[in-house]
């Protein structure tokens, strides 16, 4: 079965050869009972450890049934351990957090045994080595005694050719031990059993052959002429085939080990689960704050159109130029991730302020609907004339005293609707504290201006401000008798006055010289605006013409001189000309990561659509975010993994015993490295779990954390893939460097460095 000849094997330590084993010759089969004796250090373990498969040896030739092994490699040791070798070892190499069973059972699972068979067979070894009480318990609990039976139960479950043993009854009374002696004696009828042992007297009675070393070397080899037989259920289980067919382990034996070892040391569990939760928090951390400055650098631009370039703001108008409908708003706002819509877009880039010393107030307009509270002081709007003012509490912007303010009336003007002026009651106030007149933005999040607030305005007054800002933005005209001239809304051009009947136009007596006959009144003229959203003509006919004598008489006004050249039209035409609906609107989405997926449905629903975010002129190129801070995020990063490497390594050395144990046991690198990844990835992605599991207690508003916050609006689904992705990728290299060093030396010399 085994041959050697002249096989030597040799220690180096700091500089220093020792021998373990020299120039040795034997020869051992199948069917003998080998006690190998003599004093500590005679080379007995070395030359068990050579024979095993445990350990290589530098010189001579071990031949296995036949064939040379002075070329094997790590892996053909393995394979050789795996086929014929069952171990037990002096120091029992027990997986300390398994329990009995699970020791046991390890060594048929290394085999590809089916788990009904490991069932049956680990209880019935268990009670031949008086085990059964203890089978879950774990085996760090147990006596020396109790592990060394544990021991030789496991060897016992392999199905070798060949069982070695150093020291097997060691730790054992006399009576135990005399019940393991049988037990190995009776199993070495159809194998090769070999015993180291100090205490030759418990074998005497059953050795066939007893190897006496002295100094590394055999001098004395002697039979004793006891033959074995075989016990009947031996005889039985190996009557079918000398030798027994292996598979390799299973895949879910390997899943299984791996998911126990995750958890069965619940200090090292913890400390690898702190350590990718730093990994993940610092990437994630390094990501977002390249992201986050990006987006506070990309806001520090201006935009030359809107005055409000939040960069949540989309502005749309419908595909076919139409105003807006009510089921096109109402749409629009149960879409999801809509924060709010302003329907008015036209006048929510207007500012507004007020010609009084005790309000030199200044600010945008807003729809009471987009209000953020209600007011701090004073009540809702109730009339159509009545307002809410929001500002800075600063003592300028709502005046000294805003408490007397409330209730006052006061004539706004707006940037947009040229000379109109609007007399309103201010019904309540809004003060913002936390925002003081040089801050840049305000709760509407308008960019541009400093020191501005926001002017809340019922729905008709909207209407009207609107009507006049399509009059004032549009080219009016007016042709008479086939002359065609602009004229300007407004003081000094086109005037509404109720004494002009409806259908009818009011000129000046300049205009009657444009007829042949010498006067205007009763003919038609043509009155046209056309603005950027619509063009509207009116046929009206001329009442007549005024001058300095008629003029108070026809238009109920007193001072011609303050008038000269007004066109008068009546309230009712007015309206129809510029009273139109709203052509454009702005929706503003709930994070700004929903920009484009909102973009892409307003597209499909008919609807043309400006992202401000993307037309802003920025003082600072983003690209010097990629050239400065990307590099430095990438460096940290880097950094982080190295130091979570090392920090990993150095908690998996309390793991490098396990696997240079189950490796002693015949488990093949490729199941030992997939145990090993699978241990470590599950830990990666349950830290990956606890960090998920932050961020959405921190969305639901159960914990608070700006942190999070961040992580939150800056990480897409896309980055989160990503940084999973990072985590398994660490934890496959970490292991496999890990496996390196497992496997760089002999089995043997790889247990010997891990201990």
């Amino acid at each position: 079965m085994i041959r050697l000849r002249n096989v030597s094997k040799y220690y180096y330590s700091k500089g220093i050869i020792a021998s373990g084993i020299s120039k040795v010759n034997l020869d051992l089969d199948v069917g003998e009972f080998v006690v190998i004796t003599g004093e500590s250090g005679s080379g007995k373990s070395t030359l068990l450890n050579v024979i095993s498969g445990l350990d290589t040896y530098e010189e001579g030739e071990m031949y296995i049934e036949g064939h040379e092994t002075s070329h094997y490699a790590a892996s053909d040791f393995e394979a050789y351990r795996r086929k014929y070798i069952s171990c037990i070892f002096q120091s029992f190499n027990l997986i300390n957090s398994y329990t009995v069973y699970q020791n046991v059972a390890l060594a048929m699972q290394i085999d590809g045994c089916e788990h009904s068979v490991i069932k049956s067979r680990v209880r019935e070894l268990l009670g031949k080595v008086g085990l059964s009480e203890f089978e879950n318990r774990k085996v760090s609990k147990l006596s020396g005694g109790q592990k060394q039976r544990v021991a030789i139960a496991r060897a016992l479950a392999r199905d070798t050719k060949i069982l070695v043993a150093d020291e097997p009854t060691g730790n054992l009374d006399s009576e135990s031990a005399e019940g393991i002696v049988e037990l190995l004696t009776e199993i070495a009828a159809d194998r090769l059993v070999v015993v180291v042992t100090h205490n030759f007297e418990q074998f005497k009675d059953r050795a066939t052959r007893v190897i006496k070393m002295h100094d590394g070397k055999i001098v004395e080899d002697t039979y004793t002429g006891r033959h074995l037989h075989a016990s009947a259920a031996s005889s039985q289980e190996h009557a079918a085939d000398d030798e027994p067919k292996r598979r390799h382990m299973s895949y879910a034996a390997q899943l299984g080990l791996g998911i126990r070892n995750t958890f069965n040391l619940p200090a090292k569990f913890l400390l690898l689960l702190l350590v990718f939760l730093f990994v993940t928090s610092s990437v994630s951390a390094q990501y977002v704050s390249v992201k986050k400055q990006r987006d506070t650098v990309s806001e520090q631009g201006t935009n030359f159109y809107f005055s409000n370039y939040d960069p949540k703001r989309i502005v749309i108008e419908r595909s076919d130029h139409q105003p807006f409908t009510r089921a096109d708003y109402e749409a629009i706002e149960k879409a999801p991730h809509v924060d709010k819509l302003v329907r008015n877009d036209m006048i929510y880039d207007s500012s507004v302020y007020f010609d009084s010393d005790d309000l030199p107030f200044n600010g945008y307009i807003s729809d009471v609907k987009c209000m953020s509270r209600k007011p701090d002081l004073g009540r809702m709007p109730e009339a159509d004339n009545e307002i809410v003012l929001e500002g800075a509490d600063d003592g300028w912007m709502l005046g000294e005293n805003p408490e007397a303010v409330i209730g006052k009336t006061y004539k706004m003007s707006t940037d947009g609707s040229s000379d109109a002026e609007y007399e309103v009651v201010v019904a309540g106030i809004i003060k913002d504290r936390d925002k003081s007149s040089e801050d840049s933005s305000d709760s509407e999040g308008f960019y541009a201006t400093s020191g501005v607030g926001t002017a809340y305005l019922p729905d008709a007054l909207i209407s009207k401000i609107r009507t006049d800002m399509y009059a004032a933005a549009g080219t009016t005209t007016l042709v008479v008798d086939g002359n065609e001239e602009e004229v300007v809304p407004g003081e000094g051009g086109l005037v509404v006055n109720s004494n002009v009947p409806e259908g009818y136009i009011l000129l000046p007596t300049s205009y009657d010289s444009m007829f042949d006959k010498g006067y205007a009144a009763g003919n038609l003229t043509k009155l046209s605006s056309k603005t950027l959203y619509y063009g509207e003509s009116l046929e009206l006919m001329i009442m007549g013409t005024y001058g300095e004598k008629t003029f108070t008489k026809k238009t109920g006004l007193k001072d011609l001189s303050e008038h000269n050249g007004e066109i008068y039209i009546n309230e009712t035409d007015f309206r129809r000309l510029y009273e139109k609906g709203s052509y454009q609107a702005s929706v503003f989405v709930d994070d700004t990561r929903n920009i484009n997926g909102m973009k892409d449905m307003l597209e499909r629903g008919g609807f043309e659509v400006l992202v401000l975010r993307d037309h802003i002129y920025n003082f600072i190129d983003t690209a010097l975010i990629d050239i400065i801070q990307l590099p430095m995020a990438v460096l940290v990063s880097i950094a982080v993994f190295f130091i979570a490497y090392f920090v990993i390594r150095l908690i998996l050395k309390s793991r490098g015993v396990y696997f240079a144990t189950v490796r002693m046991l015949g488990m093949d690198r490729p199941s030992v490295q997939r145990i090993m990844r699978i241990e470590l990835m599950l830990e990666s992605m349950i830290a990956y779990a606890v960090f998920l599991l932050f961020i959405y207690l921190s969305r639901i508003r159960v914990i608070h954390s700006d942190q999070l916050s961040d992580y939150i609006k800056y990480l897409s689904p896309r980055d989160y893939v990503i940084l999973a992705g990072i985590l398994l990728v660490m934890a496959l290299l970490i292991s496999g460097r890990f496996m390196r060093s497992i496997f760089k030396s002999s089995a043997m010399g790889a247990y010997r460095e891990e201990a």
